[in-house]
């Protein structure tokens, strides 16, 4: 017997159009889907849910159970990256791990889930969300993400690791990689979007050719995915946006990211104060300022990071002329 999953049932009713579910379980139906990730855990763990704590799909499906041994675990389907990038994934979640740094933990090792592929972590809910307006939040984030990329800066001292697995970075000529959710449609939605794509072309050719040294990184750099106790922090989530990428780029799309986070109602992206805040903190915890080339490379990432989010308004939106004030079109309008 199926325990309840309400929590499934609740997110599927939210949208009209189910763009993950399609792709990873083959079905839109609540119960399927809960039938899909009991038989996985069971399979797995060797127990059956007792409970589904919670559900939501972005670019994958991700879903927290309690089973019946009281264990609780978080099951992510992913469609959008390959069993390689997993394992490789899974390999720098355990070595940060032992080096005491508060990444998530991972239990089984990556494998199928209908038609997507399952990574499964402990259930870590210690502590509370914060905004990152906060100086302190700001740069305790700054400190971290200096923290992670000390321990990943020489990639090929993590066991195991073939680093080329994390590499997803666009080849030249190639402005946009395929869009995080099928809801953003860049082709159909390409006219009146040209002054876009020419100003995301311009930093993407100077984010290739610019200074920096490569290492792991976690690009997806929002306060969202970081949880407090006191002023310590006891958790960082959403370990797939690992990626092996030059340190100015992470540092730059950060500097324009940290922010975000779907907590606390509206949102507001850094404002350029905040952003070179955010640098400067990053610049004391790493013991060394960037180069001006770097910063070249880095404000070339912030530029592009925010041509991004344009596009995917845009893409929503493509007969706006007229746009929100603190949109990332408006934005990225005024940075001309």
């Amino acid at each position: 017997m199926i325990a309840q999953y309400d929590v499934i049932s609740k997110h599927i009713a939210q949208w009209e159009q189910h763009f993950v579910e399609p792709d990873v379980f083959g079905t839109t139906d609540p119960h399927k889907i809960a039938e899909l990730i009991d038989t996985f855990c069971q399979n797995g763990f060797g127990a059956a849910v007792e409970e589904y704590l919670f559900y939501e799909s972005s670019i994958g499906a991700v879903c927290g159970v309690r089973l019946e041994d009281q264990r609780c675990v978080v099951v992510k389907v992913h469609h959008a990256h390959t069993l390689a990038f997993l394992q490789a994934m899974v390999q720098v979640q355990r070595y940060l791990l032992a080096h005491n740094y508060p990444c998530t933990k991972p239990l089984l090792a990556p494998c199928p889930l209908a038609y997507g592929i399952a990574t499964t972590e402990e259930l870590m809910n210690e502590g509370i969300y914060h905004e990152a307006y906060d100086p302190a939040i700001r740069r305790s984030m700054a400190e971290m993400l200096a923290q992670l990329i000390r321990l990943t800066r020489t990639p090929a001292i993590i066991p195991g690791l073939q680093p080329a697995d994390l590499d997803l970075r666009l080849p030249p000529g190639v402005t946009w990689g395929v869009p995080h959710s099928k809801l953003f449609n860049f082709e159909a939605t390409a006219a009146g979007a040209e002054w876009i794509d020419e100003i995301a072309s311009q930093a993407q050719a100077i984010k290739l050719q610019g200074a920096g040294d490569l290492v792991l990184g976690h690009i997806d750099w929002g306060v969202k995915h970081f949880r407090y106790v006191g002023e310590r922090v006891s958790v960082i989530y959403d370990w797939d946006s690992l990626l092996l990428e030059k340190e100015p780029i992470i540092v730059g799309r950060a500097s324009g990211y940290f922010t975000y986070t779907e907590y606390f109602g509206g949102f507001r992206g850094p404002t350029n104060e905040e952003a070179q805040a955010f640098i400067a903190e990053y610049e004391t915890a790493r013991g060394q300022p960037f180069t001006p080339e770097e910063y070249q490379t880095i404000r070339a990432a912030k530029l592009y990071q925010l041509a991004y989010g344009a596009r995917l308004e845009h893409a929503l939106h493509p007969q706006e002329t007229s746009y929100p004030e603190g949109s990332c079109r408006a934005r990225l309008a005024q940075s001309q």
